[in-house]
């Protein structure tokens, strides 16, 4: 069985992270969230990762000539089995309590 995989931040750890998940025979990283439209986003499609981003960034991502190809976090989270979490200290829980459990 291959576990569907979903970072949630790409910086200094969701990096890492999806790094070592795409190195796994029994994991598939689907993709990586990021809320803004820079070099690490273009690292990550570089790499054959998808970018997805929260509802309301996707503007900001076509502006700067960036593809969201995955969606929405929304579609992210529908589409994986487990989720990472490597944001910054604290963001973490916020996203528990808005986003995660909202989504069961």
């Amino acid at each position: 069985m291959t576990v569907k995989v979903g970072i949630v931040g790409y910086g200094t750890i969701g990096k890492r992270v999806a790094d070592a998940v795409m190195k796994m025979d029994d994991m598939e990283l689907i993709g990586v969230i990021k809320q803004t439209p820079d070099y690490e986003s273009e690292v990550a499609i570089s790499k054959g990762i998808k970018l997805y981003t929260y509802e309301d960034r996707v503007g900001k991502f076509e502006k700067a000539g960036i593809k969201v190809a995955g969606g929405t976090i929304n579609d992210l989270i529908k589409n994986v089995d487990v989720i990472i979490d490597a944001t910054p200290d604290g963001v973490g829980a916020e996203n528990r309590a808005k986003i995660y459990e909202q989504l069961g």
